[in-house]
């Protein structure tokens, strides 16, 4: 018998094949275990390996070498390195007592000890030592963070601080031998196609943010009392099922279940699949169902209006191997689908404040027609074409048939056509746009992004350890009573995850022709946008699953 996942969709049983020790995202089908290889400029926590760690994978050094790939050996890496040390920004950070006051040689408080006793040789070498290691481990600190956040990076603020030097790889190939204490780094170069991690120069960070977030539907049956915890939306209030915490990566199938955070519902490691890997049915509800949380909220968008065999893009099924395959021209699978870096700018010049615009005006610029064309025109009596005759409203009804690339035709076979009005395009959008929700009325869908899609596994993490960290001491100083809750939200570092403006065009507004245009001309820039493109077909056929299911 056939399982199904909490939304319909069929969880089949493992058939093998390319892929099958990793866990999908069940929505998209592509690897939660992306990797990124840096820049020269970026720091090197913006490179990770599918693991999200900070080492060194396999690389054919050979053919780097003729694709103008560098290489960086990375000294005494702080992240292996444990030292007791405390940032001056942390709340519980005190000077060192012994060092606070401790006098300089040359002041008068200074008092030497005798040089001749010997009692004094080895506790002097060993504070000299002590006061040596603080003096380096706070040196160190000023270099890399002592505890960089594994795998996707909570934040990046500036270019690399130059700790380390890059080299190109030499014609041979041949760089120094690596390992944990000095790893080699690969940068790539502008041809570099190694297919180990997607290339900092050909997709860059803020695009990637996400990428490797995991979240998944869970039935509250398996919850240990599921309760709200201020992170709930309508629907999870309601139903039987709800959204997870969230990670980073998720472990190989057979690796054991991923340790996710928040614990939601007291579920911290649920059982996760997106195939049935028993001979029999096992329930919708045994199994939580795995996604990116951007994916979800497309899947929330598309719903609101109405694996292994489920039809992928073959950029996807190419890329399931037994490790996920970067291959060169598809970092657009990594690309965040929901929040895309160019696509505001490029939306926002296209909305006219001109009171003389109207959706009603012509699209095209006709002030440039040459002499010679003013010329070469036919009178009417005498042309050949059938449409010159034609009432406008008529000419309009027929383009109303048409695609864009069949307008376009006509446009080349007509002067008919030359001029058009700036609202065809709105229909044009809709119809071979679907998924540029910005151009959807305000009153077509009242849905709002959840806060998932805005924070990594990293973010949280660090803003709920942090937080937690703020309330002890606090509470340590506030000792003779409970603490204010407003004196915490000052003091401590805000948690306000708040999703981005969502930019709606207005209709009666905007040059629905450059919106057009504009993203045609600048496709390949906008890899966000055509991973949303994909997930949403895919979506698409999630759908027609249900349908065809539940009919």
């Amino acid at each position: 018998m056939q399982s199904f996942t909490p939304m319909g969709i069929p969880m089949y049983r493992n058939l093998g094949g390319p892929g099958r020790s990793e866990i999908y995202c069940h929505l998209c089908g592509v690897s939660f275990n992306i990797a990124r290889s840096r820049k020269a400029d970026e720091p090197d926590t913006a490179e990770w390996d599918y693991n999200g760690e900070r080492l060194p994978y396999e690389i054919n050094w050979a053919e780097c070498a003729e694709q103008g790939c560098s290489f960086a050996v990375l000294t005494e890496r702080l992240s292996s390195i444990k030292i007791k040390y405390k940032r001056r920004d942390d709340p519980k950070y005190v000077p060192e007592e012994e060092t606070m006051y401790e006098p300089y040689e040359y002041d008068s408080d200074y008092e030497s000890g005798d040089i001749d006793d010997p009692q004094n040789d080895n506790g002097e070498e060993n504070h000299e030592q002590d006061v040596d290691h603080q003096w380096y481990s706070e040196w160190c600190s000023t270099l890399l963070p002592l505890t960089p956040p594994r795998e996707e990076p909570v934040r990046i603020t500036g270019p690399a601080e130059k700790e380390h030097v890059i080299s190109p790889v030499p014609e041979n190939g041949e760089v120094p031998e690596s390992s944990r204490w000095d790893p080699v780094e690969h940068i790539p170069g502008p041809t570099c196609r190694q297919v180990n991690a997607y290339s900092g120069r050909r997709i860059s960070l803020e695009e990637m943010r996400g990428c490797r977030a995991v979240q998944c539907l869970i039935n509250k049956k398996a919850a240990a009392g599921w309760g709200p915890d201020g992170f709930d939306q309508d629907w999870e209030l309601s139903g039987d099922y709800f959204l997870s915490g969230v990670r980073d990566g998720m472990p190989s199938r057979g690796g054991g279940s991923p340790r996710l955070f928040p614990s939601r519902g007291g579920v911290t490691k649920p059982l996760v699949e997106n195939i049935n890997p028993h001979d029999y049915d096992t329930g919708p509800d045994l199994y939580g169902m795995p996604f990116h949380p951007r994916c979800f909220d497309i899947y929330s968008q598309f719903s609101y209006e109405e694996f292994p065999m489920f039809p992928r893009v073959g950029d996807v099924t190419d890329a399931q191997q037994e490790l996920w395959f970067h291959t060169v021209g598809h970092e657009y699978l990594a690309a965040n689908p929901d929040y895309i870096p160019k696509l505001p700018a490029i939306l926002l010049a296209t909305i006219k404040e001109d009171e003389n615009f109207s959706p009603h005006n012509g699209a095209f610029d006709l002030s440039q027609v040459t002499e010679r064309h003013a010329i070469s025109v036919v009178p009417v009596q005498d042309s050949t074409d059938p449409f010159l005759s034609w009432p406008y409203d008529i000419q309009l009804m027929m383009v109303d048939f048409l695609r864009s690339r069949d307008i376009a035709s006509l446009r080349l076979a007509s002067r008919v056509f030359r001029q058009l009005p700036v609202s065809l395009w709105y229909r044009l959008l809709r119809e071979e746009l679907p998924w540029l929700w910005e151009t959807w009325d305000e009153n077509e869908c009242d849905h709002t992004p959840s806060i998932w899609t805005t924070i990594t596994a990293n973010d949280i993490k660090e803003t709920f350890s942090t937080r937690e960290l703020y309330n002890e001491v606090l509470e340590e100083e506030y000792d003779k009573g409970e603490l204010d809750p407003v004196v915490f939200d000052i003091m401590a570092p805000p948690w306000s995850p708040t999703v981005p403006h969502q930019i709606k065009l207005p209709r009666g507004k905007t040059n629905w022709y450059e919106v057009y245009s504009a993203i045609t001309r600048n496709w390949d820039e906008l890899k966000g946008l055509k991973n949303r493109r994909r997930i949403w077909k895919d979506v698409e056929e999630i759908i027609r699953h249900v349908k065809k299911y539940q009919g």
